[in-house]
């Protein structure tokens, strides 16, 4: 943003050299102070906050940084420990997956006779995997049976040669 100091002069000081001079020189360092503002301001809000106040967010929650993630989903995993609310409701869980991957992002199914949640998630968001496990082990009760797993689907317009090999696995996290 830029200070124009100029304009406050009165008419007869506008022609002095100096005066000008100065105001140039003023008009630098206030264009500092007020872009210095803006970034304290950017960093009350963790939407807008740089990479390093970002750093001491993920310190005071214990989160440790990978490389190659993203500050966007840093930003959200530390939005995501902040909105972690218990006692654990299904509710509460299908709007933070709504805000997580969007309301078609997800797929969520409920056995409440058996204690077991399935999760699919169709969303090809970075990291979508890790932002589901870190959003589950904060807010799901230890008697719970979760079943997880993502589901993207890519369309690739052109040939593709590729062999295949069939395999199987199977997780399961205690």
């Amino acid at each position: 943003m830029a200070v124009d100091l100029k304009m406050l002069l009165p008419e007869w000081f506008k022609e002095i050299l100096e005066f000008n001079r100065l105001l140039e020189a003023e008009e630098l360092e206030l264009e500092e102070v007020e872009n210095s503002i803006q970034s304290v301001r950017n960093n009350c809000f963790i939407q807008t906050a740089d990479e390093n106040t970002i750093l001491l967010y993920e310190k005071r929650f214990g989160i440790t940084y990978q490389y190659g993630e993203t500050l966007e989903y840093r930003k959200s995993r530390i939005l995501q420990r902040y909105n972690t609310v218990v006692p654990f409701s299904i509710g509460f869980l299908r709007n933070r997956l709504t805000e997580l991957y969007g309301a078609d992002g997800y797929v969520l199914t409920v056995n409440s006779k058996t204690c077991i949640l399935t999760i699919k998630v169709t969303s090809d968001r970075y990291g979508a995997v890790n932002l589901l496990y870190d959003l589950l082990w904060d807010i799901i009760p230890a008697h719970m049976e979760i079943i997880a797993n993502q589901q993207v689907t890519n369309y690739i317009s052109s040939k593709i040669y590729a062999a295949a090999v069939v395999s199987g696995a199977y997780t399961q996290i205690i």
